[in-house]
């Protein structure tokens, strides 16, 4: 049940920066004019602060309408300078707060979505103490440094937000704001309430260092897990066994690690324990391999037991040998085929390119007349990142994405109820039916012909066609489906103050068409391969999708002469993109 708690500030109402774990917005106030009598009367203003029941108590917040290209990653951790590491268990908590929401990962355009104010306290996370030992001094400045002119200083603006002043004057990004706004606390001793920027007033900035008279300790933050494609070989198998197991488990094969290994050779039996020697092998069977964790078999051993006992081979890890390269080592001794790590694994359908990436990348073997498959496996932080339906599309083409989740990696998302409707238009091929469904879509209706009357030079004077002429963006433009020639554009240009885009319609390819449009209309766009990343986190490079065409970002709108296969068309819908097919 929503109900609203009532906040009351002086001035400004906004929650303080002290409170949030996290980094709160500053907003900048008119100043209040100074009088030499009496200051005058403060204004009292009242915010209303949402609040929503979350396992049995109230939780402070504010409700938000979504925006085209918002992303919770971009309000909570961009803005708000939350955690990364933290920001699949941010999601499952907004999505608890917010149980209408089907899917809060994935933003619909419109929808109103409540955030709360303070994640971190509601998780229970608690913020570092002060005097812990990892902590990084922060130079505060004397009376004489401020006097100075060491670092920057900046004149807030009405409606300017500390974290925004930093982002745009010192191109700063989370987590670095976190630090950066003690910096300027610390830097600026004589402001006291930092709820409130007031407009007119001067903040030294961080820049060059200023004299130091104190130091003030900030906690150090921990630095986060980065996973990449290539994280197992940031990593030691010796102290990942866990991990080690799960990507045998992936690929279908079982370790043991109880009992006793007999291996029989000419001069005896050898018996091996395997607690300290793990089997690994194929639950039906086949090959079969020891793993000596610490390289303790001996060469001669090894050899002895190899030329006698072909079937189970020793892989020997040394020690710090880590965790990708053992199970490269592992997968030709299995019987994998192991593909190139450095390159995707590509399925072309119709005018779209699947690409796959993992840590490993494997052909099965084959066996009892099964048809070799493609393996990729990867190590996230975050499960249920590729959706579901994309793994079954790859499994109908012959391929498998396996995750392995990490220690402390966040639980899978819930799925959706149903998917968002696939949006793919089909446009006429060519001429002057493509020139009208283009303008039609940058709402450009009334565009009709028009003549010009052009001096070219003393006693030559040309009159000129444009096929279509229409004001966007606050400039006008002509489109010229003739060749007008240089010297009659750049008359228009200059005399008319008439931007003239020539496109003769009778040699023009529809791709050519749309690239004259696009320009006419401002749009940076080339045609090139657009590549879209499947998931929401990780690496950029796992799943993607690329189709050749325009992408123009602003209106999350592609343009492409590409087909797109059915099963794809979903992918689309829910990264919210618009798809135009011309012909």
């Amino acid at each position: 049940m929503e109900s609203e708690i009532k906040v009351l500030r002086r001035l400004a109402i906004v929650v303080s920066a002290a409170a949030l774990p996290c980094v709160a917005p500053v907003w900048a106030e008119e100043q209040p004019a100074k009088s030499g009598q009496e200051a005058p009367a403060q204004l009292e203003l009242r915010r209303t602060v949402k609040s929503r029941e979350y396992q049995g108590r109230a939780v402070a917040g504010e409700e938000r309408v979504v925006k085209p290209r918002d992303t919770l990653w971009r309000i909570l951790v961009v803005e708000k300078g939350l955690s990364e590491k933290r920001f699949q268990r941010y999601v499952i908590l907004v999505g608890e707060l917010n149980p209408g929401v089907k899917r809060p990962d994935v933003l619909q355009v419109g929808d109103t979505i409540f955030i709360p104010m303070q994640p971190d306290e509601v998780l229970g996370v608690k913020p570092a103490a002060a005097s812990a030992p990892n902590q990084a001094p922060v130079p505060m400045p004397t009376a004489a440094a401020s006097k100075s002119g060491a670092g920057q200083l900046y004149t807030v603006k009405p409606g300017d937000q500390l974290y925004k002043v930093l982002r745009e004057q010192l191109g700063l990004h989370a987590p670095e704001l976190k630090k950066a706004i003690e910096q300027v606390k610390a830097l600026n001793p004589q402001k006291k309430n930092w709820d409130t920027l007031l407009a007119g007033e001067t903040l030294r900035l961080p820049g060059a260092p200023a004299p130091v008279e104190q130091a003030v300790a900030l906690p150090r933050e921990e630095p986060e897990r980065v996973v990449d494609l290539d994280y197992g070989q940031k990593i030691t198998v010796q102290e990942n066994l866990d991990l080690l197991d799960s990507v045998m488990r992936v690929l279908g094969r079982q370790t043991s690690r109880e009992g006793e290994e007999v291996v029989p050779l000419r001069e005896g039996t050898v018996h091996i324990d395997r607690s300290s020697y793990p089997i690994i092998q194929s639950p039906g069977g086949g090959q079969r391999v020891i793993l000596d964790m610490q390289s303790k078999i001996t060469a001669a051993l090894k050899a002895k037991m190899e030329a006698d006992a072909p079937a189970l081979p020793v892989v020997s890890v040394k020690k710090g040998a880590s965790l990708h390269e053992t199970v490269a080592g592992l997968l030709s001794r299995l019987g994998f085929q192991s593909l190139p790590s450095n390159q995707p694994v590509v399925i072309q359908d119709s005018g779209v390119a699947v690409q796959i990436k993992g840590e490993w990348m494997v052909t099965t073997p084959e066996a009892n007349g099964a048809v070799a498959q493609v393996m990729v496996v990867a190590l996230t932080d975050a499960s249920g990142q590729t959706p579901d339906y994309l793994k079954d599309y790859l499994s109908l083409k012959g391929m498998s994405l396996k995750e392995i989740l990490l220690p402390g990696g966040a639980p899978a998302m819930p799925a959706p109820a149903k998917s968002a409707p696939a949006r793919i238009e089909r446009w006429p091929g060519g001429g002057p039916a493509l020139v009208d469904a283009f303008l039609a879509d940058y709402g450009i209706y009334a565009a009709g012909s028009g003549q010009f009357s052009v001096m070219l030079r003393d006693g030559i004077r040309m009159e000129a066609k444009a096929d279509k002429v229409f004001e966007y963006g606050g400039k006008k433009i002509a489109l010229a489906f003739r060749p007008l020639g240089e010297e009659v554009t750049r008359a228009v240009q200059q005399n008319e103050g008439i931007k003239v885009v020539e496109m003769d319609l009778a040699k023009l390819s529809s791709r050519e068409l749309i690239g004259r449009l696009l320009l006419a209309v401002g749009e940076s766009a080339t045609y090139r391969e657009q590549r879209f990343q499947a998931n929401e986190r990780g690496p950029k490079d796992k799943l993607t999708l690329a189709v050749p065409g325009y992408y123009v970002a602003a209106r999350s709108l592609l343009y492409t002469d590409r087909d797109i296969p059915k099963d794809l068309e979903r992918f689309f819908g829910e990264k919210g993109l618009r798809v135009v097919k011309f012909q």
